[in-house]
C-alpha cells in the first residue's frame, strides 16, 4: 500500500493500520518480503464431495505457521448437479473468494486512509453455460462468462474512492483479467 495512516489511533474499522503500514514499509524496503506463496491441498471424499486443507503459507521471507488450527474448506455440488448439497461448489467458492477479497481490500485500504466504513455488503452472481462443463458443446466456455458484483456501502467515501480501493484486490485482478466483471455500487 502506498498510503500512510492518517489517524494516530491504529484501529480504524477494527483494522490494525499500524500493522498494515509496517508490512507495506517492509515490502517497500525489500521486494522479497512481499512475495507470498499460499497453498491448498484437496482430497476427494466421495460422490462430488471434497475437502481442502490449508495450513501454513510463505510470506515476509519466511514460513508463516501461526495458525492455531489447520483450516478446512469443503466442497460439494447441489442435488440438481448430482451432489449431496453439503457445501458450496467450486464456482460458488470462486464467487466467495472474489467478494471476500473485495471486502477485505476495501476495508483495509479505507482504514489506512482513515476512511470510516459503517457497513459494506458485497454480493456476486456468476453467469455460466454448463454445456461446456458437461461436454455438450465445445463452443461454450466451461467457466463463468460474466460476473456481476453489487457493492453496498455506508461510508463518507465516494464511488471513485471505493473504485480505486477495489483496484488493489488480488482476486478481483485475477478474475477481471480472465472474464468481464461488472461492478455496481450504492454508496450512502
Amino acid at each position: 500500500m502506498t498510503h500512510t495512516a492518517k489517524n494516530l489511533d491504529h484501529l480504524v474499522n477494527g483494522v490494525d493500520t499500524q500493522r498494515i503500514v509496517e508490512l507495506a514499509t517492509n515490502m517497500s524496503r525489500d521486494e522479497n518480503y512481499g512475495k507470498f506463496r499460499f497453498r491448498a491441498k484437496n482430497e476427494w471424499i466421495n460422490c462430488s464431495r471434497s475437502r481442502t486443507v490449508i495450513k501454513s503459507f510463505y510470506a515476509g521471507n519466511s514460513e508463516q505457521a501461526e495458525r492455531i488450527q489447520v483450516l478446512t474448506v469443503n466442497a460439494d455440488q447441489p442435488v440438481f448437479l448430482a451432489g449431496q448439497n453439503t457445501a458450496p461448489n467450486a464456482v460458488e467458492h470462486y464467487l466467495n473468494a472474489l467478494v471476500s477479497c473485495l471486502n477485505t481490500t476495501v476495508v483495509a485500504h479505507a482504514s489506512v486512509q482513515g476512511i470510516p466504513i459503517e457497513s459494506l455488503d458485497i454480493s456476486a452472481e456468476g453467469e455460466m453455460d454448463a454445456r461446456g462443463f458437461f461436454g455438450v458443446s465445445e463452443d461454450v466456455s466451461r467457466g463463468y462468462q460474466k460476473v456481476n458484483v453489487d457493492i453496498r456501502a455506508k461510508t463518507p467515501a465516494d464511488e471513485a474512492t471505493i473504485g480505486k480501493l477495489i483496484s488493489f484486490s488480488p482476486v478481483y485482478e485475477m478474475v477481471s483479467r480472465a472474464i468481464p466483471v461488472e461492478i455496481k455500487m450504492t454508496i450512502q
